[in-house]
Parts: structure tokens; sequence; C-alpha cells
């Protein structure tokens, strides 16, 4: 098994590989692989290809962009196994940002080096180090299912050195500020609702998503089963939780129930 590597420009290297031949037309097969980087990263790439192919886990390059693999991966994974919101919110990440800038690179061409070059490119247009992560996180778990549907060998994303996140202190409302806050409240009909909203931490979602089948006062506990979401103007949807843990009991205190109660 041989395989070389030539110099096509400055920091862009040719991979060729003789990959043995096609069982059905016993045509030789060739593989042909661009690599952005140093020299030592097209002989890295090299070696790993060669060891795929040693123990029968090359995969042959599909004719598939990133960009059209990640529109697949929106109808196929994210519109089935996320939340209405949370699949907006990947489509907006993909079709604003990873897709305008990664796209057109071939799925089985895509390098450490350009996802690295993203994550600085975006962090340099203002985004934080947390919206940086969470598209990079995106375009990892995308990659992970390329690969378990033997689209590509590796996931090149985990060569990259994520954004590190430096958590900053929430700010909350003091004992005072909650009761001047709820004081203007109780002269509105969503009294208790930001009250619920203080004293239990739900989600927004959570707390619309409550209806009084949800509500035993005598126990004085809160049942979550359901959010409530809207997505791109669309209708108003009641979905359950994501996960089992979302399905859960939440206790009220005394002055909760009594303030909750119906008149």
């Amino acid at each position: 098994m041989k395989g070389h590597i030539r110099q096509r420009s400055k920091g862009s290297w040719e991979i060729t590989i003789d990959a043995g031949r096609d069982l059905a037309n016993g045509r030789r097969l060739r593989h042909f692989e661009t690599v952005k980087g140093t020299k030592k990263d097209a002989h890295q790439r090299l070696a790993e290809l060669l060891v795929s192919i040693e123990h029968g886990s090359y995969v042959r390059p599909q004719h598939l962009t990133l960009g059209e693999w990640l529109d697949k991966w929106l109808t196929n994974y994210a519109n089935l196994h996320t939340s209405p919101r949370t699949a907006e919110g990947y489509r907006s990440i993909i079709h604003c940002h990873l897709v305008p800038s990664l796209g057109k690179v071939p799925l089985s061409g895509l390098q450490p080096q350009h996802v690295q070059e993203y994550c600085a490119r975006a962090a340099s247009k203002g985004l934080s180090n947390r919206t940086v992560l969470s598209h990079y996180r995106l375009l990892h778990k995308s990659l992970n299912d390329a690969v378990k549907q033997g689209l590509i060998v590796r996931n090149i994303a985990d060569a990259i050195d994520p954004p590190r996140v430096i958590s900053k202190e929430m700010a909350t409302l003091a004992p005072d500020e909650i009761a001047i806050f709820l004081k203007v409240a109780g002269e509105t009909s969503s009294y208790a609702l930001f009250y619920t909203a203080i004293y239990t931490g739900l989600r927004r979602s959570e707390l619309l998503g409550l209806t009084w089948g949800n509500v035993d006062l005598d126990l004085c506990a809160l049942h979550i089963t359901h959010a409530l979401h809207r997505v791109s103007g669309g209708p108003y949807v009641l979905r359950p939780p994501k996960s089992r843990a979302g399905r859960r009991r939440v206790d009220l205190s005394p002055s909760l129930a009594l303030s909750s109660t119906p008149t």
C-alpha cells in the first residue's frame, strides 16, 4: 500500500493513496485529499488513512459538502430528537454561521485547521466564547453522527481545543429587592406567575405550560409534565420535557400555595 504527498501551494498539500481495487469492476481505487497546514499535518493525515485502510475502516470519500451534510443532519437528527426551540437554535447556527463559513468544504476534506480558524474568526467578530463553544459543540455532534454513518473516518473536531468559558457570577435579586418587585407585580394579573417563578426557579416555558391539573395545593406541589413553546412565530405547542429528569415534582412553600389558590 502506497501513498505520497505533494505540495500544491503554500500551506496546501495533496495526499494520494492507492486504496486497492473496486471489488465490483476491478478498477484501481485512488484516494485524493487536500490538507491545509504544515507538511507534518499532511504526514499525520496520510498515516491515519493508511492505518484505516489496513484495518478495514477506510471510507471512500463522498461527494458531500459540510453544508449539505448539516442540512441532512438537521432533518434526520435535530428535528426528530430535540425540542422545537433547540432545533430552531441549531438551524440558526448552521444557516447563519457554519454554512456561510464552512459550507462549501467537502465533508471528507474537513480538517482541524478549518474548525480552529472558524472559532478564531467567530470570536474576532464579537461572538462570546460561550456562543462560539455552542457552535463547536453542534459541529462536533454532527460530525460524530457522520462517523457513525460511515461518511468519514474520524471526528476532526476532537483535535481542537474548544473555547474556554469563564463563568460569570449570576446577578440575583436581594431579599429586599424581591419584596419591592412582588409589591409592584401584585398590581398586575401576572402576580401568581412572577411569585411562582421566583420561589420555584422554573423555566419560562415550564411556567407557561402549567395547567390546574399540574397543581396540587393540598400537598403544596407542582408536577412538571409539559412546557409551552413557540417557534419562529408559529403556533404555541405543549411538549413534554426533553429528559426524564425534566418530568418532576416541585414543592411549593405554604405562602406560594396560598397565593395560587383560585378565587
